[in-house]
């Protein structure tokens, strides 16, 4: 071929690849112009989900303050006020709260009380609505206000206080306290967000009015220009009021073109409206076609350089091309998950950038950051245990503990979000011997990840069993702790169980609620059985739900054993013994343990820093009977404790992490107080850090057992049962 020809061949193919290029780069901005209301509007939907979430924090305070009249004992409707008084007074988003009774009555915050006859607001509970928020309007009844106002409301199953049922919770709250919630910025500020109810009037607009006499109706602006493509007034209208979504282009009397979306607030008869100006999505698109190109040619160099890859790649024998895949699999599975969290990560960085001084948006995107960190370190905890468990590196513990504890706080832990998704959670546990031997931590992490996975697949409405049953062949022999979580979630094929315990395995399946996850936690629970010498096993059809069962072999704990034996001895010498000794060692009426003594309660002190916690465990401990002293750091503790007279204190809670002296100097310097009951004092570690280290460093401390958080009230209360008058638990 001379050299002309092969210039000809390259030019004509050279020509045909631009004219490929050309038409594709044309049918690509058509078809990116034929898109552009479909991201206008998905886009969108986006923003109303923000709006959403600021509406379900509102209710979530109206659920809280109910939870709280509920706590405080609210007994008249007097009182009732006086509580809603105190939470409108304390609250950055109500300025007033109102209950209405089952006969129409309203009473409010102010301590105003309206007839039935007075307002029409009962009209908002009977509808069926469990949640609603609308637009304040005096026509229904003129509240304390003239400002443009919201009335959020919640029903209420039958809530009984003295002679009155209240069917529903208001609480009003003036536009300006909720307005930066709801207005979101777009497309560098220029899209302009509002919200708009049924009729038009603006919940929140770029300007939005101060008092009820200054309100401004979005139809008016659509009426002083026009809607292209056929559509009318009245469609939009229609569309608003029927909670529809969708997008028009429409021109501004002032001649400006716009796409403006519309979505429906979810729970509401109001509907989000994005309005962007066409000419952003012109200058936006330009570079994207553009860089389009640019990625075209890329595209082509790699898949070019991937070609020659995969060629020389077929050329190598079978196991090395084995492990080239088994390589790339675990490569794709740590880019993925590494990935997910970074991406958060960055685009939260450039949110912070872009709102610096938001100091609202700042701490939800400082709450939402710490949220992806937390996972990319589980990430990296998962990854560790992994490598050390196939090493055979992960070094065990063998040390008493109570199963029924754990696996009661195991649960605990997870029925929040089963509860949030209206999972059934059953319990079933038959475990004659619960203290035995061997790695609690570990245990807890093998059960709480056959359970968490359950959670997960299971779809709202279904139900997870968990079963513990315990096999003892003899006294002071082995026992065997079988636990099985049984749901009614998507299950797995056959061909997917036989792999469910390796690396980074997860089936995609439509049928589950949640495909987040690493893919390492069966690996790691089968890992962690192995070693400890049980068994894990998982039985499961696609459809129907799984059961996964582990069963551990462990010792009895010998001394709950010794004590059993001796128990069942001494009751058996007391048969017949005096009626007034048995009832002087009788428990309390309830079957809980006296815990106070003849001349009074027995004193607990609680060394705890956060307020809410301290307030908490302190009402738990009152109800139950004992006198508590908190104090808010560990040298307060100390000094508590120094100032009391010998054997006042019965026991001491002592939180680990205190700002001034914490918990485990604390302890220390009450070991080396120069008085009796200093060394003789029982003293609890109450703290998050639940690894054995973290068990070891509170017992080198100087004390003597250990209460996990968050705290089992339970096993708590159990520790602290025999607790006498001038006894040790």
């Amino acid at each position: 071929m001379n050299r002309g020809r092969y210039i000809a061949i390259v030019a004509v193919a050279a020509l045909v690849i631009a004219g490929a290029a050309g038409v594709y780069l044309a049918q690509l901005s058509a078809t990116v112009s034929g898109n552009l209301m479909t991201s206008v509007d998905e886009i969108s939907r986006h923003d109303v989900e923000s709006i959403e979430g600021a509406l379900d924090d509102a209710y979530g305070r109206l659920d809280s303050v109910i939870k709280r009249m509920d706590v405080y004992e609210v007994r008249d409707v007097h009182e009732a006020q006086e509580q809603l008084n105190l939470e409108a007074a304390s609250s950055n988003l109500f300025n007033a709260l109102y209950l209405i009774d089952d006969t129409g009555v309203l009473y409010s915050s102010s301590y105003l009380v309206m007839e039935a006859g007075e307002h029409t607001y009962d009209e908002l509970i009977v509808d069926g609505r469990d949640r609603f928020v609308t637009l304040y309007d005096d026509a229904m009844g003129r509240l304390e206000t003239t400002k443009e106002s919201l009335l959020f409301g919640v029903h209420l199953d039958d809530l009984r206080i003295g002679d009155h049922t209240f069917v529903g919770l208001l609480g009003r709250s003036d536009l300006s306290a909720i307005s930066k919630q709801l207005v979101i910025e777009s497309f560098d500020d220029q899209g302009v967000s509002s919200v708009v109810d049924a009729e038009g009037y603006y919940i929140v607009s770029a300007s939005p009015a101060t008092d009820l006499a200054g309100r401004d109706n979005f139809y008016t602006m659509l009426e002083e220009g026009s809607i292209e493509g056929g559509v009318t007034l009245e469609d939009v209208r229609r569309n608003i009021a029927e909670g529809e979504s969708f997008v028009i282009n429409c021109t501004t009397g002032a001649g400006e073109r716009l796409v403006m979306s519309f979505a429906p607030v979810e729970g509401t008869s109001w509907s989000f409206i994005m309005a962007v100006p066409t000419e952003v999505f012109n200058q936006r698109f330009a570079p994207f076609i553009a860089l389009t190109a640019g990625m075209l040619t890329a595209m082509l160099v790699v898949v070019g350089i991937m070609f020659a890859v995969i060629l020389r790649s077929v050329r190598q024998s079978m196991r090395a091309r084995a492990e080239v895949a088994a390589r790339t699999e675990f490569l794709s599975n740590m880019s993925h998950e590494i990935r997910t969290p970074l991406n958060g990560i960055i685009g939260l960085n450039h949110l912070m950038e872009r709102h610096i001084d938001d100091t609202e948006a700042m701490r939800g995107y400082v709450g939402k950051l710490g949220k992806a960190a937390q996972y990319l370190l589980s990430l990296v905890n998962d990854i560790l245990d992994v490598s050390k468990l196939q090493a055979g590196k992960v070094e065990l513990v063998h040390e008493p503990f109570d199963a029924a504890a754990l696996i009661e706080n195991v649960c605990e832990m997870q029925r929040e979000p089963m509860e949030a998704r209206g999972i059934r959670f059953e319990v079933s546990c038959d475990l004659p011997r619960p203290h035995l031997v061997g790695d609690e931590v570990r245990i807890s992490q093998v059960l709480m990840n056959i359970l968490s996975n359950a959670v997960k697949f299971t779809p709202e409405g279904g139900t997870v069993t968990l079963t513990a049953a315990e096999m003892v062949p003899g006294p002071g022999r082995t026992a065997t702790l079988t636990v099985s979580v049984e749901d009614t979630g998507c299950g797995m094929t056959p061909e997917f169980q036989r792999h469910i315990f390796d690396v980074f395995t997860q089936e995609r399946n439509h049928n589950s609620e949640s495909q987040k996850g690493t893919g390492l936690g069966m690996s790691i629970s089968y890992l962690l059985t192995r070693q400890m010498g049980g068994e894990l096993a998982v039985v499961s059809e696609l459809g129907s739900g799984s059961r996964f069962t582990v069963s551990l072999p462990l010792p009895v704990d010998g001394a709950f054993a010794e004590g059993e034996a001796s128990a069942l001895a001494a009751d058996a010498a007391a048969a017949g013994s005096a009626p007034a000794a048995d009832a002087a060692a009788s428990p309390a009426p309830d079957g809980r343990p006296a815990a106070s003594s003849g001349d009074g309660p027995v004193e607990i002190l609680v060394a705890e820093d956060n307020e809410l916690n301290a307030d908490i465990i302190a009402s738990i401990l009152t109800e139950e009977g004992f006198s508590v002293t908190v104090a808010a750091d560990g040298e307060q503790a100390v000094a508590a404790f120094e100032a009391s007279p010998p054997g006042h204190y019965a026991a001491i809670f002592m939180d680990a992490q205190m700002p001034v002296m914490d918990g485990y100097a604390a302890a220390r310097a009450i070991r080396d107080l120069p008085r009796d009951d200093a060394a003789t004092v029982r003293i609890f570690a109450c703290t998050a850090s639940t690894f054995a280290e973290d068990r070891a460093r509170a017992l080198d401390a100087g004390m003597d057992d250990f209460l996990p958080k968050p705290l089992n009230v339970g096993l708590m209360l159990q520790k602290l049962a025999g607790i006498r008058e001038g006894g040790r638990p």
